[in-house]
């Protein structure tokens, strides 16, 4: 009989997905600060601005 595993499995890693963002609307100039803020937050490394400037596009309030 083999001994009972007594530790976690190792860790599943998701893949990062940065193909999937989204693309600002001609003219409106909302999107296009937002595009700027993620441009300035991915120079840095700060993934997390990114990833928000990336929500609140998808969320534009105008509806675009």
């Amino acid at each position: 009989m083999s001994e009972p595993k007594t530790y976690p499995s190792a860790p599943v890693e998701l893949p990062l997905r940065f193909d999937l963002e989204p693309t600002p609307v001609e003219g409106c100039a909302g999107c296009a600060e937002l595009v700027n803020v993620r441009i300035r937050a991915r120079a840095v490394g700060d993934i997390t601005t990114v990833t928000d400037c990336n929500v609140y596009l998808r969320r534009h309030p105008e509806g675009h």
